[in-house]
């Protein structure tokens, strides 16, 4: 390897690096302090923040359980009608508003302390009935009439949240001090009633058991201010305490810690103790990585590898900027000569592959020619304009009417070099072939007006001619009255589908099962044209419908071609799928 190439690398690196971590050390001393005190305020915001934030959940979610159990499940409309006689139903009644209100607070049991609804009667006797869990033991001495929810709910000022409150009326309430939640309802049916729901203190000494010190004290106050919940210990707060706060968006209570500004201090002089040692450790990672970088060649091989992927992606107009004269300039000259063959190469390989495309393009429509010219030979048209001329001549329109349809049957096949027509085109030669059939077959009724509308989208010319034959071939048969019928449909944006519909013999399930596999198998030169049923006759997949399929598989390939069914009237029907836009024609005879 040139030495100066070398020497310059692993220089310009190392002085960068050097000038960077010692320009970065000298900043983080003279903020270090500054920097680290944020980090830590940071540190227990975010904490606080999370604290509260579960918290808030907890308390949303006991919240709507509350609302849920009084207002839409049922039990608040049930509780307002309990029985409170000593008949059978008021101790029924008793015994379902013990359980309701038991299975409630065995739900929440860490969270809810006590559940009891109180029922007053409105009237002149004003009669109250508390009901509550039979697992809940009464205080004998407590009056709950002297409880601030009771005189809020009396006085008709009922509110859900209650100040925070030392009262209980259980045993089974533990917290010193706790909050009640409480839903009331007035003058249903001449009654007034209110669910009351004590919660357990030690949810919020358990949220934040994790976080109060005795360098850090937490207290939560409700939405009016009052006190809920401090957490223990022998903080004394001052006027240099660190204070930060975070709201419950939901219930609208307010988290509030104080930190002892000594406390901040302390971590912050722990972790400066350790700095000489980082900035040590920085110098020797940045003498080892400008050491690996400067064998590695650095930014121009990174450079060329760049590159190379991007060429592998197919992008392959990149080129390497040859401005180094050394063995990196060597590798990315050979790498621009790499591409520029590999571009010369794709483009001919393209090229060929162009030609191959057209080639196989004129042999499909040398066999969609070889499809259509096997139908009718020429000199059978011009012996039909004789038989017509003779015909007049001696008064026998009939016949003169017969050669002339036929003429012009052979004339569509003969005389127009189209691939593909329009449906109006196809239509009239359909038309045609009607006429003749009607001089054999007067009472097939026809109809053919469906296809209005449709009349401009692109066909493969002999399309509808050789189902319609299909039909008289095989549906026909009876002694029955008979009808064809003709009609279009959109199909999506892009495509529209022709039916051709007869009330004929139709076919079995086997048969229509054993064509549609064979309109889906691709060709295979013509030998299953000749396959026979088990009887030794050609059924009515043969060759008319595979011929038609095959040639608009041909033009338009797939979803396009034939699918045949049962009709409504257990004949056949023969779905066409067709584009609206056809390929451009081409004349057959180039």
């Amino acid at each position: 390897m040139d030495r100066k190439f070398f020497t310059k690398i692993f220089v310009s690196v190392s002085l960068v690096s050097f000038i960077g971590v010692f320009s970065v050390a000298y900043v983080y001393q003279s903020y270090f302090k500054e920097v680290l005190t944020n980090n830590e305020i940071y540190r227990v915001q975010r904490s606080i923040d999370q604290t509260a934030l579960n918290l808030d959940n907890q308390l949303y979610r006991i919240v709507n359980n509350v609302h849920y159990f009084f207002e839409y499940s049922g039990n608040g409309n049930r509780l307002m009608k309990l029985a409170e006689d000593d008949t059978a139903q008021g101790a029924e009644d008793r015994e379902w508003a013990e359980n309701a209100l038991g299975a409630f607070r065995l739900q929440y049991s860490s969270e809810l302390e006590s559940a009891f609804f109180l029922l007053r009667d409105g009237g002149s006797g004003g009669a109250e009935t508390l009901y509550y869990d039979s697992e809940l033991d009464p205080v004998p001495e407590m009056n709950y009439r002297s409880q601030s929810w009771y005189r809020d709910f009396v006085s008709g000022r009922s509110r859900f949240w209650s100040e925070p409150t030392e009262e209980l009326l259980f045993f089974q309430d533990r917290s010193l001090k706790t909050i009640y939640l409480s839903m009331s309802r007035y003058g249903v049916q001449g009654r007034d009633g209110i669910l009351v729901v004590r919660l357990n203190g030690k949810m919020f000494s358990d949220a934040f058991r994790l976080l109060a010190t005795e360098d850090l004290n937490i207290e939560m106050l409700d939405a009016s201010g009052h006190l809920v919940y401090a957490s223990a210990g022998s903080f004394t707060p001052s006027d240099d305490d660190l204070v930060m706060e975070s709201t419950m968006s939901k219930s609208a209570f307010q988290v509030r810690a104080h930190i002892k500004r000594t406390f901040i201090d302390e971590a912050v002089r722990k972790i400066r103790s350790v700095q000489p040692y980082i900035v040590f450790l920085i110098v020797l990672m940045t003498l080892f990585i400008s050491l690996i970088l400067s064998l590695s060649l650095s930014r121009p091989v990174k450079k060329l590898l760049r590159l190379m992927k991007r060429a592998e992606l197919g992008d392959l107009e990149v080129r390497f900027n040859g401005r180094f004269a050394d063995e990196v300039g060597i590798l990315g000259n050979g790498f621009n000569r790499m591409l520029e063959n590999m571009t010369a190469s794709i483009e001919r390989a393209h090229d060929a592959e162009v030609k191959k495309l057209g080639a196989e393009m004129k042999q499909k429509d040398a066999t969609l020619l070889a499809m259509q010219s096997q139908i009718n030979p020429h000199f059978l048209y011009n012996t039909l304009e004789v038989i017509n001329c003779q015909a007049i001549l001696h008064e026998v329109p009939s016949v003169s009417r017969m050669s002339k349809a036929l003429a012009d049957f052979f004339r569509y096949s003969i005389d127009n070099p189209r691939a593909e027509v329009e449906l109006s085109v196809e239509a009239a030669h359909v038309g045609t072939y009607l006429d003749i059939q009607g001089e054999r077959y007067p009472d097939i009724e026809i109809d053919m007006d469906g296809v209005a509308g449709f009349e401009r989208y692109p066909i493969v010319k002999l399309t509808l001619q050789p189902v319609v034959e299909n039909a008289f071939k095989y549906a026909f048969t009876g002694e029955r009255d008979y009808y064809l019928r003709i009609y279009a449909e959109d199909e999506g944006d892009s495509a529209y589908a022709i039916f051709v519909e007869d009330n004929g013999e139709g076919m079995s399930e086997e048969a229509l099962d054993r064509l549609n596999r064979r309109l889906l198998e691709p060709p295979d030169g013509g030998a299953d044209e000749e396959r026979k049923d088990a009887e030794g006759d050609r059924t009515r997949e043969g060759i008319g419908l595979l011929n038609v399929h095959r040639r608009i598989r041909l033009r338009y390939g797939e979803p396009y071609g034939l699918e045949a069914s049962e009709s409504m009237s257990g004949g056949l029907l023969v779905r066409i799928l067709l584009p609206k836009r056809g390929t451009r024609d081409e004349n057959l005879d180039r």
